[in-house]
């Protein structure tokens, strides 16, 4: 059965002569939480896989599929697009980690509705649309790097001094 496609969203159509940092899109994932925003400009523009996302933040790799599933919901809330659904089938079918019974499980829930294929197009669309702006983004400055975690033995050696420095008051 075939399922016509509704054309593409105007946002999703590039202005002429626009800058990057003023379309709609760059403005929502400017707004994006910074781990989501970070899990996403990684994937997106340096194409690393869920592995190498999580090993550069820090994070175990079923967080990554969680961080991008909430950044395209969220950007997809946003612009009117898409749905949770969707984003989270988007996001799972890029993880190696899917199982055959999950894509059957996939176009199962793609055929139930038209609005399905509709909903899942679009989430499609907004993650084919990110590269400009996730590099305007960059270029303004976003960070990709993980915050250090303080170790114990930091915080134990400022305890210390703190200590040492007190007692040596008295």
């Amino acid at each position: 059965m075939a399922h016509s496609l509704s054309p593409p969203p105007d946002w999703l159509q590039p202005a002429t002569g626009a800058a990057p940092g003023s379309c709609p899109l760059y403005h929502a994932l400017a707004s994006l939480p910074r781990r989501h925003r970070q899990a996403l400009l990684l994937a997106r523009i340096d194409e690393l896989g869920f592995a190498e996302i999580a090993q550069h933040l820090g994070l175990c790799p079923e967080r990554i599929e969680t961080h991008l599933t909430c950044a395209l919901n969220t950007l997809g809330q946003r612009l009117r697009t898409g749905s949770a659904q969707a984003s989270a089938w988007y996001t799972r079918l890029q993880n190696p980690a899917i199982t055959p019974s999950e894509r059957i499980d996939f176009r199962r829930w793609l055929d139930a509705s038209p609005s399905h294929l509709q909903a899942f197009h679009e989430t499609e669309l907004l993650w084919r649309s990110l590269l400009e702006p996730s590099q305007a983004l960059l270029a303004n400055g976003a960070k990709l790097q993980a915050r250090r975690k303080a170790s114990l033995g930091r915080w134990i050696a400022a305890l210390t001094i703190l200590m040492l420095v007190s007692w040596l008051s008295l």
